[in-house]
């Protein structure tokens, strides 16, 4: 006899989605997103070195529109295609920070806010998503 399953993981995009938490704003597939509190609700943003990067949960799946629930990916070991800063390409082998940028990436450390390593590039388009330690940077 077969075995009954959800389809969580195909109405998710293979990625959790938060209870309860909605876009704040219009979130790009790749982007960088925090968790933040606004008004009593939970809401999910974009989010750059120097913007809400202590509540950084992941990267969004797919592209949503305000108000909309958002995938994140938030395991760590996942392969993801996030939104590299100014449109440019990553160096296979490098680190990769979350960029000034909101949403963005980038494999140069910032010089303020907060230092927050996301992973490892694998390919020009891709990093291995593996979060290290947070340094403020006054």
């Amino acid at each position: 006899m077969p075995i009954g399953r959800r389809r969580l993981m195909t109405e998710s995009y293979g990625a959790l989605i938060i209870p309860g938490a909605t876009a704040d704003g219009a979130i790009r597939a790749g982007a960088a997103v925090a968790l933040v509190s606004i008004s009593g609700n939970q809401k999910l943003t974009e989010c750059g070195s120097a913007s809400n990067a202590g509540e950084f949960q992941g990267f969004a799946k797919i592209s949503v529109a305000d108000g909309d629930p958002v995938p994140v990916i938030t395991v760590r070991g996942s392969m993801v295609e996030p939104i590299v800063e100014g449109g440019g390409s990553l160096t296979p082998g490098d680190p990769v920070f979350l960029s000034p940028t909101l949403g963005e990436v980038t494999q140069t450390p910032p010089a303020t806010g907060m230092v927050l390593r996301v992973g490892e590039s694998v390919s020009p388009s891709q990093i291995f998503f593996n979060t290290d330690q947070r340094i403020l940077v006054p």
